[in-house]
């Protein structure tokens, strides 16, 4: 799930340092709600008529639950070649005594986070502030947190050893943070990567709907410049003359407590709300080329549960407030697999999910070098295919030389280290 100032269709940031001095209305941080919901038929009236996603149908059963010490291999063949979802609970380690407001605004206040409005929305507005400010606000104001988690932060939270050996140690992307407070909903949608996704403290309910078409259009579906996909359909007041589709569409549920995850392959359509206050982390992973088998020889006979967050190579960190590549040192050889990454699952790379990653990876920089060469320049490079300019194939980039594979790996390494350069080295 590729997030942050890219979350949304439209977005712009606002800075924010101070707290508004009006003094809102206190949120329900009540978690105790019944779900999934109880259906009452009406006769003149369609099932879920202007109620929330979820009412217009009942559940055809909760989402299959795994064992604690599921093993890698297990994991890879039932439910990531499975493409099926599955929970497995106390997984991580819970944070609700440690990670109390008061505490993470002592220690962690003057970090720089993003957040935005707290019901997702087509277009929105992400705003930058300090996180000890939106401690302030957030069981006030209509504000969730979502951001990569700062690396001061990842030695307290914790890292599933399932996804860190094997194929799943090389596909990490990034880990996302999310606080909100009260009944916070999320709209419906699929995400281009595998999600792992785990309550550290609070409650959050899931619905996943078993769609046989990657691309349901009944949904009235956006797609995304990084391949995930949204629906319009407004998911608190559902119209069902509108969306008569959701009345034949199985759907399965769970509820995650702290230290619960749930594992959500590509594009499956789902969505999410919390209760109270809750604190979550989403882990997203680069899909793999399931006709390949699981080679796991690094993987412990009987590892601990979970380790630190800290100990896990993601692709994306959190610097500055705002989004770098980990690696400092970028080889011909590792723009290969950023490019191989982005291929996820795909046989083919479309250009248009390359720019996405390019002006994510170059944001910062194209601010302040000006000759920065263009997503579409370096796409010109790699794709010497005059016969098709719209995509890659996994052929292609496995053989891409490694000169040309060299000018994006100097790009992205440029970079990533651009706060250890003066601004007359830029």
């Amino acid at each position: 799930m590729l997030l942050l100032t890219f979350l949304l269709i439209q977005s712009y940031i606002i800075w924010i340092s101070s707290v508004d001095g009006n003094i809102p209305f206190p949120k329900d941080m009540n978690i105790h709600v019944l779900f999934p919901p109880i259906i009452q038929t009406h006769e003149s009236i369609p099932l879920g008529h202007l109620r929330p996603l979820g009412w217009q149908r009942r559940a055809d059963g909760p989402i299959l639950e795994d064992s604690l010490n599921i093993e890698p291999a297990r994991f890879y063949h039932l439910f990531v070649q499975g493409n099926r979802s599955v929970v497995i609970r106390g997984i991580v380690s819970a944070l609700d005594v440690l990670w109390t407001d008061s505490y993470l605004s002592k220690r962690y206040g003057h970090l720089n986070v993003t957040v935005a409005k707290r019901k997702q929305r087509l277009i929105d507005t992400l705003i930058m502030m300090p996180f000890k400010t939106f401690l302030e606000q957030y069981r006030q104001d209509d504000l969730y947190m979502n951001t990569i988690i700062p690396d001061e932060m990842k030695t307290e939270a914790s890292l599933p050893s399932l996804i860190t050996c094997g194929i799943f140690s090389k596909r990490l992307l990034e880990p996302i943070l999310w606080i909100s407070a009260g009944d916070t909903a999320s709209l419906l949608y699929a995400h281009a990567q595998n999600t792992l996704h785990c309550v550290l403290d609070g409650r959050k309910d899931f619905i996943i709907y078993d769609t046989s078409n990657k691309y349901p259009h009944e949904l009235n579906l956006i797609k995304q410049s990084n391949g995930d996909l949204f629906s319009r359909i407004d998911v608190d007041l559902v119209n069902t003359y509108k969306h008569k589709y959701l009345h034949s569409l199985p759907w399965y549920w769970t509820t995650l407590y702290d230290g619960d995850c749930l594992f959500i392959p590509a594009y499956k359509f789902f969505q999410v709300r919390a209760h109270g206050r809750t604190i979550a982390l989403s882990i997203d992973m680069a899909p793999p080329d399931i006709r390949n088998d699981f080679i796991g020889l690094d993987c412990e006979r009987n590892p601990p549960i979970y380790i630190s967050l800290d100990k896990g190579q993601f692709q994306w960190r959190y610097e500055h407030g705002i989004r770098h590549l980990t690696k400092r040192i970028i080889t011909s050889d590792d723009a290969r697999t950023y490019l191989l990454l982005l291929l996820g699952a795909n046989d083919q790379l479309y250009k248009d999910i390359f720019q996405n990653f390019y002006v994510q990876a170059t944001h910062e920089l194209a601010s302040k070098d000006l000759g920065l060469p263009t997503a579409n320049h370096i796409w010109k490079q790699l794709n010497n295919d005059a016969t098709n300019e719209d995509y890659m194939t996994r052929n292609q980039i496995t053989n891409l030389p490694s000169n040309v594979l060299q000018l994006l790996g100097d790009i992205l390494q440029k970079s990533a280290r651009i706060h250890e350069y003066e601004k007359s080295e830029l």
